[in-house]
């Protein structure tokens, strides 16, 4: 199993369409299938590492199908978000300190 068959696998397991993946690493739909289809085009380190950050997967699983090592697992690698949980993490982001605090409170209230 290659680049592509790990990649279309993610993306099947995870219930993604390919038009989200696309969409929230920052290229084309045509790009993107470029790199599950019967071309099997391999993108650059960029894209390849935002992929795999919205697949919470690693690089290197994609490429050659190997976990990182447990020691490398407890240092760098945080807990997969869903597709859900990873917009809402961007969309936080993307926010004022100020807005983010509002934010705060206002979930806080609606958990309660």
């Amino acid at each position: 199993m290659g680049f592509k068959e790990r990649l279309r696998e993610e993306i099947e397991y995870r219930g993604l369409l390919v038009k989200e993946v696309s969409a929230a690493v920052g290229i084309s739909n045509s790009t993107f299938l470029s790199y599950i289809d019967a071309r099997g085009v391999l993108p650059n380190v960029e894209t390849a590492v935002r992929i795999a950050k919205y697949l919470g997967v690693t690089v290197e699983y994609l490429v050659d199908g190997e976990k990182p090592s447990k020691r490398a697992d407890s240092k760098t690698k945080s807990p997969a978000l869903n597709p859900e949980k990873l917009r809402l993490t961007q969309a936080y982001e993307k926010l004022s300190a100020h807005d983010k605090n509002v934010l705060l409170k206002i979930a806080a209230t609606m958990a309660e």
